[in-house]
């Protein structure tokens, strides 16, 4: 009997050392167990990501510099602006001459202007070709001196004159050409004023043939010799006149002498219809 729970005491003393040993076993079981949860290389992995992902958080300010572009180009659009058509288009007219005389009403004028622009001679519109060249036909409306202004305008609303005067000896006017007949000497003054940085007088009239005439003063001077129609008109041109009022003298070689006055407007004087040379 004592054999017996002297058995049982020492088995129940081996289970008591088992568990024991069961227990000092256990937390190096869970420890080893939790090893693999105590790993961080989730962690490890996105830290590695985020650095990875730092380039693009770089090339940010290259995206900024792109769209900083567009302002660049409006820059280089602002000389389309500088290209708007502002100047007004050329017009000469080449015929007929300033001063020429005709015998009939109906005379072609012809001329240049800028390729595409329209030429205009009042309300009457001449014809054009490609290359600018234009042509119309006027009446000159009473004898004597006739004015044609003609105007010029482009696609873009641009436009400029030019004018050229014309006499037309109408068949009754006719002075004979007989040398020995007297002819009454007249003449006329066409402006009285003149705005030009070099300004300038026209003058015409009729008288003998063969007369010579000189017209002018200290400024400037010209002379011409009435024709065999007994008609004649001359420009002067003052290169050195001053601002201001002056005289201007006409004398004939046959005696006559004539004083015109004459005012070279400068600055803001203006010009009236008189001395308007564009019309």
């Amino acid at each position: 009997m004592r054999k017996a729970l002297v058995f049982v005491a020492a088995f129940a003393l081996v289970l008591v050392s088992g568990a024991a040993v069961a227990l000092m076993g256990s937390p190096q079981t869970e420890t080893a167990a939790d090893k693999p949860q105590a790993v961080e290389k989730p962690t490890t992995t996105t830290v590695a990501v985020a650095e990875k992902e730092e380039p693009p958080a770089e090339e940010e300010p290259k995206t900024q510099e792109h769209k900083e572009d567009p302002p660049k180009d409006d820059s280089k659009e602002e000389p389309k602006e500088e290209d708007e058509d502002t100047e007004a288009p050329e017009i000469e007219i080449l015929h007929p001459e300033d001063g020429q005389h005709f015998e009939k009403k109906e005379v072609v004028f012809e001329g240049k202007t800028e390729p595409g622009a329209r030429v205009f001679a009042g309300k009457y519109e001449a014809d054009v070709d490609a290359e600018g060249n234009f042509r119309i036909v006027l009446i000159l409306t009473h004898s004597g001196a006739n004015t044609a202004k003609l105007k010029a305008i482009d696609e873009a609303g641009n436009y400029s004159y030019d004018s050229v005067e014309v006499f037309y000896d109408k068949a009754g006017d006719e002075k004979p050409e007989d040398d020995d007949k007297e002819v009454d000497f007249w003449v006329k003054q066409k402006y009285g004023s003149c705005g030009e940085s070099v300004p300038y007088e026209k003058f015409y009239g009729e008288g003998a043939p063969g007369t010579e005439i000189w017209v002018g003063n200290e400024w400037g001077s010209a002379a011409t010799t009435i024709g065999k129609k007994g008609t004649w008109d001359l420009k002067v041109l003052f290169p050195d006149m001053p601002c201001g009022s002056h005289q201007i003298v006409l004398e004939t070689s046959d005696g006559v002498r004539k004083v015109f006055e004459f005012t070279h407007v400068c600055g803001d004087g203006g010009l009236g219809d008189e001395g308007d040379h564009s019309k």
